[in-house]
């Protein structure tokens, strides 16, 4: 009798510490963090690196929930712990190139997306996100390149016609960004960007008519664009008709286009030299 009410006693100290292992409150923390309970995740994860410091799981899973609650400098220390754990994480690669991404850091973004790659060249996800930072980066022939291989995988993806053909345009490889374009446009016909880029291509390979229905096309769907206005207002310009193009820079300006104005007073006051141009 003695014995059992020992072992009756005894039952829940052991239940307890049973539960206060790094596994229990990092399984917890998995929980909390699915169901969006993000201050409850970060508590016990605490809990569990708190208990063992040596698991790249654990600080993987807190440097998410960081960035989830917009702690991204902190979330950053976690992803290098991480990954100095456990050095071949692609995954952890990935996330922590996306959070550098987030940060500005478009360098170690590119850093990060090459080194996920060398570990899994199948995963084409991370082309794009390598290709996005690239092209912030003004590596416009990586950035394509990055695209390609990507497209060259899933053809079908024609959103990413689009900015593929951004980089060309920088790289003024106009006849291959209007084709990038033609599908891009045919199988998201309500793009105003599609059609103000198309335009730029063709006006800068002398398709006027071709660029002023764009433009137009763009203000057809967006009346209150900008850059549409004053594209076409530079157009129409180059065309002799000053009015009209008076009219759609003085509009552009009145959208807030910053260049909208110093084009109004080369432009419109007979004075043709230093036209503002980007």
């Amino acid at each position: 009798m003695k014995k059992f009410l020992f072992v009756a006693l005894l039952f829940p100290c052991l239940l307890s510490l049973a539960q206060e292992t790094d596994v229990f409150f990092y399984q917890r923390a998995l929980d909390h963090k699915n169901n969006g309970r993000y201050n409850e995740s970060l508590a016990d994860l605490d809990k569990a690196i708190s208990i063992n410091n040596n698991k790249a799981p654990y600080f993987f899973a807190r440097a998410s929930v960081k960035m989830s609650l917009q702690k991204d400098k902190m979330a950053l220390k976690d992803f290098n712990t991480c990954l100095s754990l456990a050095p071949a994480d692609t995954l952890a690669y990935i996330e922590r190139g996306l959070l550098r991404f987030r940060l500005n850091d478009k360098r170690g973004a590119v850093r990060d997306f090459t080194k996920a790659l060398e570990l899994d060249k199948g995963n084409y996800r991370v082309f794009i996100y390598r290709a996005e930072s690239k092209a912030i980066l003004s590596d416009f022939m990586g950035a394509i390149g990055d695209y390609t291989v990507f497209l060259d995988k899933y053809p079908d993806s024609t959103l990413y016609l689009y900015p593929r053909a951004c980089s060309k345009i920088e790289l003024k490889d106009y006849t291959g960004a209007i084709e990038d374009l033609n599908s891009f446009i045919k199988w998201d016909s309500a793009n105003v960007n599609g059609f103000i880029k198309r335009g730029i291509a063709y006006f800068d390979v002398d398709k006027l008519p071709e660029a002023k229905d764009d433009f137009s096309k763009a203000i057809a769907l967006d009346d209150k664009n900008a850059e549409a206005f004053y594209r076409r207002g530079i157009l129409l310009k180059k065309e002799g008709q000053t009015q009209a193009a008076c009219l759609d820079l003085s509009r552009a300006g009145e959208l807030g286009h910053v260049l909208a104005y110093g084009a109004i007073k080369v432009l419109c006051n007979n004075n043709d030299s230093n036209l503002p141009n980007k």
